[in-house]
């Protein structure tokens, strides 16, 4: 007898849903982008320079990604490209907006805000509200993309004007907001990005200095903040804009948070266009940044995810009889681990095949051409879901 195989499970959108994937994704009340630099994977994930990444890495609340990938060289283009969907045309590092700026498309602060959602963008140093006259210091324009939208007023509550506040001020500039305290953290936006400077971000100096400088700066400042998001539905996602250009551009990710399943994922396998379709799809944004529309979602990872109310576990089967293939769809009122697994009528089990369900429409495609004539019953079993279908298989 031929093995059945699972070939594929497609994940289906239900009407009251803006979008395929977002139910199987949690809604934070804060999302908090911490942007490093210029590192690989492996230069800083198990590094003794990098003590606090590692073991932020380990903790039951981090999803380590092994497989998380950058877009391209050098930096600035890959800023773009995870708030926006795309480079913008900026191939280069520039000081200051891009030449053919202030940008008028989507990107992902005017999506938050036309979302009745809120957006800040944090920078180390910089030296006052709205800064897009060049780098100043430590601080670096390129490594803040909303500058590019600064002064585009046709729609202004569509683009993050009001929304780039320095993290800290550079010698000479005192006043104004900055980052919140701990004590604060509750008044976060919805979602941020937090900027350290070019010291406090890795760019600038030599390892293992530079790798140092950057862990002992995150150790200090951020996991307050990652360790308050774990109890307070918040998200901490660090993430690295490229890598030193020689692993391929495999960089580190952590996903640090309340509702987070930790451990070490070697799948998927994403790049920067994915997380943001992340977010977007956390948060029901449209429309989809650029190439972020053709981005996968990042879905294996979370925990607590909320029933489907109104909708029953059931199980449909076609066609009947079975020929060369048979189409499962579970509906499913909750994400669930569950075995598909197929008997025949004397009650030994053919096949065994452990799938994860997500809310709403589950869609398997089971290969029955090795499979005899016959009535065989198939049983959905999971810690949510129980469920039975006698089939016929008939050439």
């Amino acid at each position: 007898m031929k093995k059945i195989t699972l070939l594929v499970i497609a994940i289906c959108c239900m009407a009251k849903f803006n979008n395929t994937t977002a139910q199987s994704i949690p809604k934070f009340d804060h999302v908090i982008f911490v942007l490093e630099e210029n590192y690989s994977y492996s230069d800083i994930i198990g590094s003794s320079y990098a003590p606090t990444f590692t073991a932020l890495s380990q903790a039951s609340y981090t999803a380590n990604f092994t497989q998380a990938y950058a877009i391209t060289h050098p930096s600035e283009p890959n800023y773009l490209d995870l708030f926006s969907g795309s480079n913008q045309g900026v191939t280069t590092d520039l000081s200051g907006p891009a030449p053919t700026a202030p940008f008028n498309d989507c990107n992902l602060g005017s999506l938050v805000i036309q979302g009745g959602y809120t957006f800040i963008g944090y920078s180390e140093d910089q030296p006052s509200l709205g800064w897009t006259a060049g780098d100043v210091g430590n601080y670096y324009t390129k490594h803040c993309p909303w500058i590019n939208w600064i002064g585009y007023n046709t729609n202004p509550d569509t683009i993050p004007i009001k929304s780039d506040v320095p993290y800290s001020y550079a010698n000479g500039y005192t006043t104004g907001p900055i980052f919140p305290d701990s004590n604060n953290y509750n008044t976060l936006p919805t979602v941020s990005w937090v900027i350290p400077n070019s010291i406090d971000d890795m760019h600038d100096g030599y390892p293992p200095a530079s790798i140092q400088n950057g862990d002992g700066w995150y150790k200090t400042n951020m996991m307050p903040l990652v360790r308050w998001a774990v109890t307070h539905n918040s998200l901490v996602i660090t993430i690295w804009d490229e890598d030193d250009e020689l692993h391929s551009n495999n960089i580190p990710c952590l996903f640090s948070g309340a509702n987070v399943i930790g451990g070490s994922y070697s799948a998927p396998k994403f790049n920067h266009y994915d997380v943001l379709r992340t977010i977007e799809d956390m948060y029901g944004l449209a429309p989809l940044c650029g190439s972020s529309a053709t981005g996968t979602d990042i879905t294996n990872i979370w925990t607590g995810i909320p029933t489907i109310q109104g909708i029953k576990n059931d199980v449909s089967v076609w066609p009947v009889p079975a020929k060369d293939e048979l189409n499962v769809k579970i509906t499913s009122a909750s994400a669930s681990k569950a075995n598909v697994d197929l008997y025949d009528v004397t009650g030994r089990k053919i096949e065994e095949m452990p799938t994860e369900l997500v809310p709403g429409e589950n869609n398997v495609a089971i290969n029955t051409s090795g499979v005899a004539n016959g009535v065989y019953f198939l049983n959905i079993i999971g810690d949510k879901i129980n469920v039975s279908k006698k089939i016929t298989v008939g050439k």
